[in-house]
């Protein structure tokens, strides 16, 4: 018996099984992705690392349970060399990719397009004196594989992913044995073997409910409360001056003169495009040399 609803699109489903020691989350992300996809263009085999990224970080934002933000960052030197996915306590979700557009051809999967690397994990929020992060080193093919390692060696907690991406959505499923309970390896292997069988068809387009009975129809699971997911960028022009202020002075009004009185920032995120004159800017800010940095805020 499957007990539980969920909204039609962009979602978390908790559930557990009432007479194993196993817990699930079920997320699909359907307009979020859409109106990611839209603003920014991106090749099938980086849209299938990024779609996954992007559902595996919301399994992971479920458990988060304070007012900051969850970041999962792909680090890379390879063609694919940046991927990130940020989820607030809100629930807004926005990411993007950064790579060599004649350099991925013909490339698949995690190492392939990325090389050497890491996956960082980080949480910050205002109670916090400093981040949390966890790093997990790129030694795997697959986000599912890196993820599930990282579970088992810095969590102690055996855990499952099933991932799957499409043009229209990104969604996934997460299977976790209960921490504390009496191991059961026997039912953690049946359940996982079911879901085994899953199509990614099934798992990007079916109802929670209907998907957990189709998988375990002779088990009681209950479905809790869902998450509701949307897509949110939080680029600002004042965000996006402070990020200018980090910027060599010389290299700014170089732009400036160059582009008659005008410098273009676009956010790498959305795609929005902010203007800034001579007039907008307060030299006596600016740092003397150049910064490196990520992706911007």
């Amino acid at each position: 018996m499957i007990n539980g609803t969920s909204p039609k699109t962009d979602y978390l489903d908790r559930f557990i099984f009432d007479e194993l020691p196993i817990r699930g989350e079920r997320v699909i992300l359907e307009h979020s992705w859409q109106e990611l996809l839209l603003r920014r263009s991106y090749p099938d085999n980086v849209k299938k690392l990024l779609g996954e990224l992007m559902a595996t970080t919301a399994l992971l934002s479920a458990t988060i349970k304070i007012e900051g933000k969850l970041t999962v960052q792909v680090q890379a030197k390879g063609a694919l060399d940046l991927l990130v996915v940020q989820i607030s306590h809100l629930k807004g979700v926005r990411a993007v990719a950064r790579f060599d557009k004649e350099g991925i051809a013909g490339l698949e999967g995690l190492k392939e397009l990325c090389g050497e690397g890491h996956i960082v994990i980080t949480i910050d929020a205002p109670t916090f004196k400093e981040p949390y992060q966890g790093v997990i080193p790129l030694i795997d093919n697959s986000i599912k594989e890196a993820i599930e390692r990282y579970f088992a060696t810095s969590e102690q907690l055996e855990t499952t992913l099933y991932l799957a991406t499409s043009d229209q959505a990104a969604a996934g499923m997460l299977l976790q044995r209960l921490p504390g309970e009496m191991p059961d390896e026997a039912a953690f292997n049946r359940v996982n073997h079911l879901a085994a069988t899953m199509q990614d068809e099934e798992l990007l387009e079916l109802p929670t409910k209907e998907l957990l009975y189709r998988l375990y129809s002779e088990d009681d699971i209950r479905v809790f409360e869902p998450d509701s997911y949307h897509f949110e960028c939080t680029c600002s022009k004042e965000r996006t001056l402070s990020m200018i202020y980090q910027l060599n002075l010389d290299e700014v009004k170089s732009i400036l003169a160059e582009q008659e009185d005008a410098l273009f920032v676009d956010c790498e995120f959305c795609g929005k495009r902010y203007l800034f004159k001579e007039s907008d800017l307060d030299f006596s800010l600016f740092k003397s040399e150049a910064s490196e940095s990520g992706a911007s805020d």
